[in-house]
């Protein structure tokens, strides 16, 4: 029988599985995460849509995921998430191009780092992730913030959207994006739970995102964090 420190241990263990298109980089890749503590490897893969045929996709909670080219991650991601609700993605990919990025934010991507990012980096994304918080590469961060929303964003403008949230809307927008949990929320606003939840819901649909990603772009973009 397993003592509770060993329970505990096993228990922050982050079932993944990489999908990289280049084999040798692949196995290189894969031979780095094997010595990560916090990562247990159980697969591999060459592209995300070949993870939707594997059999064991429901004990998989990460994708860690190189996407070159991402014009199409954004839709296999989402037809992932409608089979696997809870799985988490870490991306890693370009920067180039804010509007590819910000579909794939709204896929419901969890963390997005460029490819040219440091190893620490890479450490403090998959640490970030697979502790189901959002984690956004240094570049993509500020790039997000410099890059306009065009008309085919479904997000208002920086220049009107501090003009229709409250004050107290802007604060819990700051603390989601922050990473802070309902409770902590509500502690540091001295609020209940429940009207923090409230805040949200009417942030999500003035805002018009569906979760906490895109709470976080909409605050980063607004220069709220």
């Amino acid at each position: 029988m397993c003592c509770p420190k060993i329970l505990a241990m096993k228990h922050c263990v982050t079932q993944a599985i990489l999908v990289h298109p280049h084999p040798l980089e692949c196995e290189a890749v894969a031979g780095w995460l094997q010595n990560r503590s916090s990562i247990s490897l159980i697969g591999k893969s060459t592209c995300l849509d070949r993870v939707m045929h594997i059999p064991y996709l429901m004990d998989i909670e990460l994708v860690i995921a190189f996407a070159y080219h991402t014009e199409h991650t954004a839709g296999q991601i989402l037809a992932l998430r409608k089979i696997h609700p809870n799985l988490k993605f870490l991306l890693l990919g370009p920067s180039s191009s804010m509007k590819l990025v910000r579909e794939l934010i709204r896929s419901g991507v969890s963390g997005y780092i460029g490819i040219e990012a440091e190893i620490d980096e890479w450490e403090q994304a998959i640490r970030s992730v697979s502790e189901g918080k959002i984690y956004y590469g240094q570049e993509v961060m500020m790039r997000l913030s410099e890059s306009p929303i065009g008309q085919s964003d479904s997000q208002p403008a920086p220049s009107t959207t501090k003009d229709f949230l409250s004050k107290r809307e802007i604060e819990i927008l700051r603390l989601v994006a922050s990473e802070y949990s309902t409770n902590r929320i509500a502690t540091e606003l001295f609020i209940s739970g429940k009207t923090v939840e409230s805040h949200r819901r009417n942030l999500f649909q003035k805002l018009g995102v569906k979760n906490s990603v895109g709470l976080t772009k909409v605050a980063v973009r607004l220069g709220v964090v």
